[in-house]
């Protein structure tokens, strides 16, 4: 019981390496050099997000597939997938084929 709270100590403690990747390097000379993003007016964001709501347009989209596709489905309904002839082979080759 008492090893617990050790344990997870030493794990936490050795997460804390200096090996770490240099992020520095990371980050082109271009990326350094360029201005700070402009700040935007909260109100003027939250009136455009509400004025044309991504939920509403992507929900309207779905509906509009999910319409098209069952009228799809509905269409294939009942049809053969393969044509008579075809079906008629089939049938005689499982026929003669022993069990």
């Amino acid at each position: 019981m008492r090893c617990t709270p050790l344990f997870i100590a030493f794990v936490l403690l050795s997460a804390c390496t200096a090996n770490l990747p240099a992020i520095d390097d990371t980050i082109s000379q271009e990326a350094r050099n360029a201005d700070y993003p402009a700040l935007q007016p909260l109100p003027e964001l939250i009136s455009r997000a509400s004025a044309g709501s991504t939920i509403e347009v992507q929900t309207e989209a779905l509906a509009a597939r999910v319409a098209r596709l069952k009228a799809r489905a509905r269409a294939l309904k009942g049809r053969s997938i393969i044509d008579g002839a075809t079906r008629l082979r089939l049938l005689n080759a499982v026929k003669d084929r022993p069990a």
